[in-house]
């Protein structure tokens, strides 16, 4: 349960950016659709090279144990989303390692935050986790609109939107999974 408390989280994160990434960067850094379509995409490439070598990283680097690695990837998450979230202005290359970093720690977690569980229960923690996740994702979408609708304003008739919140729970929701999956270290 931890665990899929853990990737529920996670899963806030990912979607997060998958579903309002574009018009985050659009509202409120000032990218074109076109521009910010394509920094976000660069997340979705990573995320499957992460995930791909996944498997190759903790087994190479620490010896098939996937709590460091989770953890890492995980602070790597946060630090992503801090980077695209808090850092201000149209900056193309920094945005786009934002993408690159927290594709790469989301593909990488998606391999592990099932995996860790024991494996007399990988089945069952599995399907668990999977609920937990999109659970956490529908309801990513739910808050972030709310979120983002509550706090819009109007001036000169242009919406204006504050992020604070939504950087707030986006980035509040990785540090919680990284929280959450520290609980399960052993």
């Amino acid at each position: 349960w931890i665990l899929a408390i853990s990737s529920a989280l996670m899963y806030v994160s990912r979607y997060a950016v998958n579903s309002w990434g574009v018009f985050y960067l659009e509202a409120q850094k000032g990218y074109s659709t076109l521009d910010a379509s394509f920094i976000i995409s660069i997340s979705s490439v990573c995320g499957i090279i992460g995930t791909m070598f996944s498997g190759v990283i903790s087994d190479k680097f620490f010896n098939g144990r996937r709590n460091a690695p989770a953890l890492i990837f995980g602070l790597m998450n946060v630090a992503a989303l801090c980077l695209f979230l808090l850092v201000p202005g149209v900056h193309f290359w920094i945005d786009a390692l934002s993408m690159v970093l927290f594709g790469t720690a989301i593909g990488v977690l998606l391999g592990f935050l099932g995996d860790i569980a024991p494996r007399n229960a990988s089945g069952a923690a599995l399907g668990i986790v999977g609920i937990a996740s999109y659970i956490g994702a529908g309801i990513q979408d739910i808050m972030s609109g709310v979120l983002i609708e509550g706090h819009k304003s109007i001036v000169d008739g242009k919406e204006i939107y504050d992020f604070s919140y939504i950087n707030i729970f986006w980035i509040g929701a990785a540090l919680l999974s990284v929280f959450f999956a520290l609980l399960v270290w052993n």
